[in-house]
């Protein structure tokens, strides 16, 4: 399982690289007809939500088009984490059912970002995200030299030969987290503590260090430190005599 969990997430991360390499999708940012009101252009950006658990497949449409559709509270969860890129300014977001399947050497390379309960469960659940810095420019995929293979055929062949020191060795998976240096989550890790004990005065200081660490990045900072940031100062930064370590999670 832990195979199968690596490459869904990988999946999504050459999804992520490619509509950042993609020609014509990049062409889009210079066409005056997505240009906002206020000249900003535009980019495409995608969120996925990753969790793990039993769902119950079934039949819909008309009998010019059948499609099929999934019907769970373990699919409710994926589309709750989907939605919830949003407010916590990433592209992935993985549960800790998801987590535990993936190979340490995964494992490692992503970030517990806060613990939160979800509608229609008061069991607090870690989250996860592989930190993604899109708005830089991505190598051209090309075929070896000297051999009969395109880049489809190299791409599928990984693909089906994955191995976990990848994330290690990955060009595309490397390049991504680049801004997540040991300094940035040593500061995160120390704020999210701080966060969950209920120290967030401390909290507060690790964690627009951290904010600050990433200023580089798409939105001009850290997004999980912004939105645990936001939660506090809703509290006046002080943090509530019945905090458990938990706080419910707001995108449905």
């Amino acid at each position: 399982l832990d195979v199968l969990a690596d490459k869904a997430l990988v999946g999504f991360l050459k999804v992520i690289v490619e509509i950042n390499r993609d020609i014509q999708l990049l062409s889009y940012r210079d066409d005056e007809r997505l240009l906002s009101d206020n000249g900003k252009v535009f980019t495409p950006r995608m969120g996925f939500g990753l969790h793990a658990g039993w769902a119950i497949e079934g039949a819909v449409g008309s009998l010019q088009k059948v499609d099929a559709t999934y019907l769970s509270p373990h699919v409710n969860m994926a589309a709750r984490m989907e939605a919830a890129t949003r407010q916590f300014g990433v592209s992935t977001l993985i549960t800790r059912n998801f987590f535990k399947l993936m190979s340490p050497e995964a494992q490692v390379q992503c970030r517990k970002i806060d613990v939160v309960t979800v509608k229609g469960s008061n069991v607090p659940m870690p989250i996860y995200t592989y930190d993604t810095f899109q708005s830089q420019v991505f190598p051209e995929l090309r075929a070896p030299k000297f051999s009969m293979l395109n880049v489809q055929d190299v791409l599928n062949m990984q693909a089906e030969s994955y191995e976990s020191s990848m994330w290690m060795t990955d060009p595309d998976l490397t390049q991504l987290r680049c801004l997540a240096t040991p300094r940035f989550k040593c500061a995160f890790e120390k704020g999210l503590d701080d966060y969950l004990g209920g120290r967030w005065s401390d909290a507060r200081e690790s964690l627009e260090k951290a904010d600050h660490m990433m200023a580089s990045n798409d939105i001009g900072g850290d997004g999980p430190s912004r939105a645990i940031l936001k939660y506090m100062k809703s509290y006046d930064w002080d943090c509530p005599s019945d905090w458990k370590g938990h706080r419910p999670l707001t995108s449905k």
